[in-house]
């Protein structure tokens, strides 16, 4: 247990005079800090796959079943996609999202559905990476969203699936 709380715990318990059982179980989980550089590097081509997989569905250069095409219809449901430059997971835990010239159109609005389906891509692949589990999706992955080298939104703290952009 941590001897920070253990030690909260046992000063309380001598300034109150009430002693209490606590029943401390150890769960293992994956933490951003323990995952490895090579883990870290496996996640992000994993991201960059994932991404390039959606792009490919929103410009019809893939078919229904991921295979390419050169006559595929595009699909308007992954066109999100096509707004995002790059995924970089941070050691951290949070993940990088680089955007590109396209998102000078948006407004506030349309930017926090782009990145809620971000948020979804994101989740769905570090799940599947096995780098959080599904009750972490409930709140979400932390991103920070760039364009260029200019930081322009993250998720907030609270909720990681609330954004927060930074407007002029």
């Amino acid at each position: 247990m941590n001897k920070f709380i253990l030690k909260s715990m046992i000063a309380i318990t001598l300034l109150t005079g009430v002693t209490e059982t606590i029943t401390y179980i150890n769960i293992p989980t994956i933490e951003a800090k323990t995952l490895s550089k090579k883990k870290i590097k496996k996640v992000n081509k994993a991201l960059k796959k994932a991404l390039k997989k959606d792009q490919g569905f929103a410009n019809g250069t893939l078919d229904e079943n991921g295979k390419p095409t050169e006559n595929g219809t595009p699909n308007p449901k992954f066109d999100y996609a096509t707004y995002v430059d790059g995924l970089k997971y941070q050691s951290s835990g949070a993940v990088k999202v680089q955007m590109n010239d396209k998102l000078t159109s948006l407004d506030t609005a349309q930017m926090d559905e782009i990145a809620h389906n971000i948020q979804g891509l994101v989740d769905s692949t570090l799940m599947i990476e096995e780098v959080i589990i599904p009750e972490d999706t409930t709140k979400g992955v932390y991103l920070n969203f760039y364009y260029g080298k200019r930081a322009i939104g993250h998720s907030k703290l609270s909720d990681h699936k609330e954004f927060k952009w930074y407007t002029n």
